[in-house]
């Protein structure tokens, strides 16, 4: 199996209430890529609690059988339209993929 995380870093949105609403958003969002992707074995996404400086914002751990229905994942359409939504929210993101 592998596992892919994510961590997203979202942009400047003027007050920390503006920030969370738009943290609901994406999570909102990313909750919905399991039922509209069907290679994905295992999904938690998660928004971070405690505001360090150098903290992400949110989290997405997914579980996939294979590199191959990662790869299926990356150029799913879903995902292809939450990318293009996300770029609106987030300001970086790093990812690893790994073994498990």
């Amino acid at each position: 199996m592998i596992r892919h995380i994510v961590m997203f870093k979202l942009k400047d949105f003027g007050t920390e209430a503006d920030k969370m609403a738009a943290a609901a958003e994406v999570k909102k969002r990313l909750d919905e890529l399991p039922a509209a992707i069907p290679v994905i074995r295992k999904y938690e996404a998660g928004i971070d609690i405690r505001k360090l400086d150098w903290s992400y914002d949110i989290v997405l751990t997914m579980d996939f059988d294979s590199m191959a229905d990662l790869d299926a994942y990356t150029v799913h359409p879903f995902h292809q339209e939450f990318i293009t939504f996300n770029k609106d929210y987030s300001a970086a993101k790093v990812c690893i993929d790994y073994e498990i």
